[in-house]
């Protein structure tokens, strides 16, 4: 009884927060309402897959955001009270997620120089231990670097790019300070240098493709991938923190028409710099693909994967991140899951909440 009592309470919290999320948005585009007959659909698709309803409130939204009606978009408190976590397991995510473990679980994989990680408050080079003075020593006088928390963030809150001179950061505080700001659990990386061709969508921030790929058995399957782009000026790509989002073709590896960025703004057809989205082709695209067909075989745990690519100036995949709980892209793509969508609601029927496992 206690149990059934806590998973709704867990629901019902899901959902308040999603009411106030929706609302939020909302309150920032013009919206468009929609018909008696789009609920209607609505409603029939959901009670023939799910034998439930779902609130229509998120239909309405990516549908006066892109114009593209659909019944198979997926309401983010149905995404995270009823699917995340019945194909992700709730219990590992900590040790998995943990970017001061990739290098256990993707040791032979591109990722972005490690100068200094703490771990549990204990320091290493990458893999070998070292003490807090030699992770300050290894920090002192860097051209160009990332620092970020490892443990599970928020759109990219906690990211610095910097460069230090004589242990002294770009904004005048020491390296110290700078590592004590996070306590611990935190990583200091090279800054990647980007395509060149990337760079002509934003030059400051490391625009990094987003992948959302789906397991079935032992096959991936790809749902998605998105290109995320900073705002001029700006060091982050998230679309929570500023940022744009564009659908990309995955047979060609070029922006479909243009991206979007907050609820009160239009589609955007050129970026801030001035370079057109539209057929813009992205360098490295199959390389990525690739990569994260491979990597998430890797994740036993994990069904459905959000990946973070960058491409360096070789033209080959750099792995930022990947997250085992991704906000999903429905403004610029599309209703998620795609052509998956039926499939991955039946399956979730038989999947027990790991949250209560």
């Amino acid at each position: 009884m206690f149990l059934d009592l806590y998973t709704k309470y867990a629901i019902r919290q899901t959902w308040r927060k999603d009411i106030a999320n929706i609302r939020q948005k909302m309150s920032q585009c013009e919206m468009v309402p929609l018909s008696k007959g789009q609920k209607n659909d609505i409603a029939k698709y959901y009670s023939n897959l799910l034998r439930k309803e779902v609130p229509v409130y998120w239909h309405k939204y990516f549908f006066s955001r892109n114009g593209n009606f659909s019944v198979k978009y997926v309401p983010t408190c149905f995404y995270h009270s009823d699917i995340i976590y019945k194909l992700n397991s709730f219990d590992l995510r900590h040790a998995y997620v943990d970017k001061g473990m990739y290098d256990v679980f993707f040791p032979d994989t591109l990722r972005p120089i490690t100068y200094v990680k703490n771990v549990n408050g204990y320091y290493y080079d990458d893999s070998k231990p070292i003490s807090r003075q030699e992770a300050i020593e290894r920090c002192k006088n860097l051209d160009g670097a990332v620092s970020k928390p490892t443990h599970e963030g928020m759109w990219g809150s906690g990211v610095k790019v910097f460069s230090s001179h004589d242990g002294i950061v770009d904004d005048g505080i020491t390296i110290e300070s700078l590592m004590d700001s996070y306590g611990k659990n935190f990583i200091i990386q090279e800054k990647i240098q980007q395509h060149e061709s990337l760079g002509l969508l934003n030059p400051t921030s490391l625009n990094t493709l987003r992948v959302l790929s789906y397991r079935q058995d032992n096959e991936i399957y790809i749902l998605y991938a998105v290109i995320r782009i900073g705002r001029k000026g700006k060091s982050v790509d998230n679309e929570t923190a500023g940022g744009i989002n564009a659908d990309v073709d995955l047979a060609t590896g070029r922006i479909i028409d243009c991206a979007y960025g907050t609820p009160s703004e239009k589609k955007i057809f050129v970026t801030d710099v001035g370079t057109v989205l539209n057929g813009f082709h992205l360098p490295g695209f199959k390389k990525v693909i690739a990569e994260v067909k491979e990597l998430h075989l890797r994740l036993p745990y994990f069904n459905i994967v959000g990946w973070d690519f960058g491409i360096n100036r070789e033209g080959e995949p750099v792995m930022i991140e990947w997250n085992r709980c991704p906000d999903l892209s429905q403004t610029a793509h599309g209703p998620a899951f795609g052509d998956m969508t039926e499939e991955i609601f039946r399956r979730i029927r038989l999947l027990k909440d790991t949250r209560f496992e």
